[in-house]
């Protein structure tokens, strides 16, 4: 300013030195001159505006004056001020828009921005958070926005992904808040190891463990908070983060604030839950056995129903209907130099399962400050209180549901309880309470399981630019969780735990990650563009906490370790720990805009394995080839990607040694674990080659992006049986390999676009095939303990898919035909063999998104071709006779289709009628794996959200600046050939003796069908 003051003044002596030396009039027209240049040249003004898209007014928008320091950003009305003399050049821009420079002629200036079709100028977010622009990327990644997360109205992310990413394949354990969803992405690249990507949510790793049947931890993070999301699918895009990276990783980036007005908006959603698709029953047979109506007996193989005799609905009378509650709040704001975000929500949720609920708690403070111009500092808190009760047992207990499908039609399922509090049995005889029966309502209801999670994930980091080419950053980073699992089983319940039972198991665990980035970018004669990111990791996690398990209380009505005796406690403690140590390198360079290759590489030092195989390293070498820039290209895009990596797993914790386990003994004591541990186990090995193509065309409105890999695993960790004289029953090892390869496509439109109408589209579509290649030893079949069933099981087979069903089948011909003997009945084949194959033969998503003036309507459809279910809800309704098919074959009469032997060795057409009593059911179909496996398609629609944003005059007479309105449905209707309930089924969810190939997904046993839902929802904005 003072400078300014100096400059005028020197600028009026030359001007009164003209006048002097002039005429009058030739002073008058100097003077007039030079006070003109004055005016447009030196004299600063502010300039007010607004700044507006063809749906109004833009918040956020960066005005900047061109050739100098300092910016502002537009504020929730798209308005602005800053400070720039006559003369000087504005420069408006904003993310997904076409930049605009505007001279300044006046004090007011409103400028409309369009918007920029080249979708793949934009920047994405990719491993330690590095951004890269789309055009120059050399490997797949695909980004889900916050707006299409929220738009599917989920309370967990995970569940939000579903038909939004090519070649990730997403399934629930069910239709409850408090169960787990399980993520794929491109097959399995394990057995018994961890399978899930890496989770990142903001430079830092975060927990998404699920134990004892509870909802996986991601789940905890509020939707409302996430400003994108980054799928990292290939070995090449995740191998910076070298360990975890074999099955990719999911880059959350949460909302930050931005420069300008204070800004406040909040939105509230109630939703109405109901039950979907349910299993179906057979309403004809009631209590008994071999057609003889016997009150003891527990199965439906009686004789009908009398026309007096009341017929319970049992499954639709156990589920309700349910109201859930869901509020947030944020402000953001601030200046260039300090912005910051803070945000609070509430979640309660009902569920259809009685006695089940939720009651979350969100809160998430942000702010970045930039110290001076080469020094900014970032730095968050998210707190989280997430408690759920969940009143069903899991599936390792026999199913979610299998107690309440199986329960005969002849009892009232809502009666369980006197009015006393004790149970009410449907059956009992004297003195054999324990061996009662009693409706599954009361263990809902009487014997609930609560998970109350408190979590609290702080994150900080420094970015320091000594140099324009060279940035140092330093992360700091820790998620700490701690969780309390309870289980109460009341005394009279019948079973094992009559006296009563109660569990509890506290922990308290921490992710501590921390970061060193040195990023150098330059370009060389104007045509080569070099960026080199030097760097060191350091990831620390740590659980601890007691647990104890009591039987037997000595006062019935308190459910505490304090009311049992002494010897009736089992107390134990768990510490795993693990430490990792890692440096890499990434090297990135590109010509023009024309080809680009990049060089990664990382080397991993991890604790879980001996000194000798601790450390290993994981290269990526990737390239792309932008081939329209040689033909036409401002009429089309197109670019070829290539690339190759290999990545490392280490060992899960404490395998590489035997451990002591404590006993329930009299006295006490410790016995050797029937786990063995192995010191000479070595990393998991995975290599994957990536090729693919990025097509645009007609004004970048039509985009393509097509996928091919090749992903194999090799040295995988295993824990098979092993031969008794070893002394232990199972122990782990390296060894066994598989195979993935697979296509994806990703299309995206936007076939109709006018100033008041929009319709962009998305289609998702992928396929992926897995062959196991090589086993440890002699072991040809590999079931997971989780999933074995009596027909069939849950399992990998050498030569054959890794998510396969063994079991047993008919005997058959060469031709196929079933052989029937000598009474007409079929013959079992009791060789154990492949009989499915659990992984989609073909998967489709397609998200539409319409806005017409202030309406947006937004749906997906999801589409899955082949892969089979093992339903083993239906043959545990088998083996008691309440099966839907009981009712419709039962005592008919039936020829079956196939041949009979002759004692030539030739065959004839069977002819034989027989008759589908009790014996064949029971001794004959239930015992045939392959009449519980079933080939499914399915097609639904995950959600359609409808929002109205009100016109602003309206929204002002209100005293707002924003009002909208939203209706919504969550699973409205699903179109399916599956015989049971909801086809989208994973019984014990991604914990299920490990995770990834020993996933139960495809397995309907128990399982919750997944609810429909209803939603209302105001937004509104301050």
């Amino acid at each position: 300013m003072r400078n300014t003051l100096l400059f005028s003044l020197a600028l009026g002596l030359v001007v009164t030195s003209v006048e002097a030396k002039t005429s009058k009039v030739s002073n008058s027209s100097n003077l007039a001159a030079a006070t003109a240049y004055s005016s447009n040249r030196l004299v600063q003004n502010t300039v007010t505006g607004t700044v507006s898209d063809a749906n109004g007014p833009m918040p956020g928008v960066t005005v900047s004056v061109v050739g100098a320091s300092g910016s502002v950003r537009t504020d929730a009305n798209g308005q602005f001020k800053i400070t720039a003399a006559l003369g000087a050049t504005l420069r408006f821009s904003s993310v997904g828009y076409v930049s605009q420079d505007v001279k300044v002629a006046g004090n007011t200036l409103n400028v409309i921005l369009k918007e920029d079709d080249n979708a793949l100028e934009e920047v994405v977010v990719t491993a330690l958070g590095i951004e890269r622009n789309k055009k120059n990327l050399t490997y797949s990644v695909q980004n889900v926005s916050g707006d299409d997360l929220r738009a599917s109205n989920q309370g967990n992310i995970l569940n939000a992904l579903q038909g939004q990413v090519a070649g990730a394949q997403i399934s629930s354990s069910g239709g409850s808040p408090g169960l787990p969803t399980e993520i794929i992405l491109r097959g399995s690249s394990t057995l018994t190891g961890d399978n899930q990507p890496l989770m990142i949510v903001d430079g830092i790793r975060v927990n998404n463990s699920s134990s004892n049947g509870t909802v996986n931890r991601v789940a905890d993070i509020n939707p409302a908070d996430i400003e994108d999301i980054s799928i990292l699918k290939g070995a090449a895009a995740a191998a910076l983060y070298g360990i975890d990276a074999a099955s990719g990783a999911i880059i959350i980036t949460t909302k930050k604030g931005k420069a300008g007005v204070m800004q406040v908006a909040g939105t509230y959603k109630a939703f109405v839950e109901t039950m979907g698709r349910l299993p179906r029953q057979q309403q004809i047979y009631t209590t008994g056995t071999g057609g003889t109506y016997d009150e003891s007996s527990g199965s439906s193989w009686g004789r009908k129903f009398r026309y007096d005799e009341t017929i319970y609905n049992n499954v639709e009378r156990f589920f309700q209907t349910a109201l859930t509650h869901d509020a947030n709040v944020n402000i953001n704001g601030g200046s260039e130099n300090l912005q910051y975000y803070m945000s609070g929500g509430y979640r309660k949720a009902g569920s259809m399962v009685p006695n089940t609920h939720q009651d979350k708690i969100n809160f998430l403070i942000k702010g970045t400050a930039k110290l001076s111009s080469k020094l900014s500092v970032t730095a968050s808190a998210n707190y989280v209180q997430n408690n759920i009760q969940e009143g069903l047992g899991g599936a390792s207990e026999g199913g979610w549901i299998n107690s309440i499908l199986r329960f005969p039609l002849k009892y009232d399922i809502l009666q369980y309880e006197k009015p006393n509090g004790e149970p009410w049995y449907a059956y009992v005889e004297e003195g054999k309470e324990r061996d009662a029966r009693i409706s599954p309502m009361w263990g809902v209801m009487r014997n609930p399981r609560n998970n109350d999670v408190d979590r609290f994930i702080v994150n900080g980091s420094i970015d320091y630019k000594p140099l324009d080419w060279l940035t140092l950053n330093y992360r700091l980073g820790q998620d700490y969780t701690s969780s309390r699992y309870r289980t109460v089983t009341t005394p009279g319940t019948p079973g094992t735990y009559f006296n009563g039972r109660v569990t509890e198991s506290n922990s308290n665990s921490r992710y501590l990650t921390s970061t060193f980035n040195a990023t150098m970018q330059k370009k060389f004669w104007n045509d080569f563009n070099f960026s080199l990111i030097l760097g060191a990791n350091s990831d620390y996690y740590e659980s601890r906490g007691p647990a104890y398990t009591g039987e037997v209380f000595l006062v019935p009505d308190i459910f505490s370790p304090n009311v049992i005796e002494r010897n009736g406690i089992l107390l134990t403690e768990s510490l795993p720990r693990r430490q990792r140590y890692a440096v890499y390198g990434d090297f990135n360079v590109s010509y023009k805009n024309l080809v680009t290759l990049g060089v990664t590489g990382r080397n991993d030092w991890t604790s879980t394995l001996s000194p000798q195989h601790r450390q290993f390293y994981s290269p990526s070498y990737s390239g792309s080839f932008t081939y329209s820039e040689l033909i036409n290209p401002d009429q089309w895009y197109g670019k070829l990607r290539l690339s190759y990596a290999k990545v490392g797993k280490d060992a899960p914790i404490y395998k590489t040694n035997t451990n002591l386990k404590q006993v329930a003994t009299v006295g006490g004591g410790f016995v050797v674990d029937a786990t063995g541990g192995n010191p000479d186990l070595k990393p998991e090995r995975t290599a994957e080659f990536e090729i693919g193509t990025e097509l645009g065309f007609l004004n970048r409105r039509l985009n393509v992006d097509l996928t091919y890999y090749q992903r194999e695993s090799i040295d995988m960790i295993m824990t098979p049986r092993v031969p008794t004289p070893s002394g232990f029953v199972i122990m782990t090892f390296n060894a066994g390999s598989l195979r993935n390869k697979g296509v994806e496509a990703s299309v995206n439109a936007i076939p109709f676009k006018t100033q008041d109408f929009t319709w962009s589209t998305t289609v998702n579509a992928w396929k992926n095939t897995s062959k196991m290649l090589k086993f440890a030893g002699d072991i040809v079949r590999f079931p997971y303990t989780n999933a074995q069933l009596n027909a069939g099981k849950a399992s990998s087979a050498l030569d054959e898919h890794v998510l396969g069903i063994s079991g047993t089948d008919y005997k058959r011909t060469e031709e196929g035909y079933m052989v029937i003997d000598a009474n007409g009945y079929p013959e079992m084949d009791k060789v154990e063999k492949t009989i499915g194959n659990r992984e989609p033969e073909f998967n489709i998503g397609w998200l539409n998104k319409f806005s017409y003036k202030g309406f947006d309507l937004s749906f997906m459809w999801d589409f899955r071709f082949g892969g089979d279910i093992l339903n083993a809800s239906r043959q545990g309704m088998m083996s008691t006779g309440i099966a839907y098919d009981i009712g419709q074959w039962r005592d008919k009469e039936f020829v079956f289709n196939g041949v009979v032997a002759q004692s030539d060795g030739s065959y004839i057409k069977n002819e034989k009628p027989v008759v589908l009593n009790y014996s064949y059911f029971a001794n004959n179909y239930y015992q045939v794996g392959t009449n519980f496996v079933e080939k499914v398609n399915w097609a639904r629609v995950r959600h359609i959200t409808l929002n109205y944003s009100l016109p602003n005059s309206f929204a002002t007479r209100l005293g707002v600046k924003r009002l909208g309105l939203e209706l919504s449905a969550q699973n409205p209707f699903v179109i399916t050939n599956y015989s049971g309930g909801d086809p989208e089924v994973n019984s014990a969810g991604p914990n299920a003796g490990g995770a990834g190939g020993a996933s139960t997904m495809g397995v309907d046993n128990g399982a919750i069908p997944l609810p429909r839902s209803f939603s209302f929802g105001v937004n509104i904005s301050l």
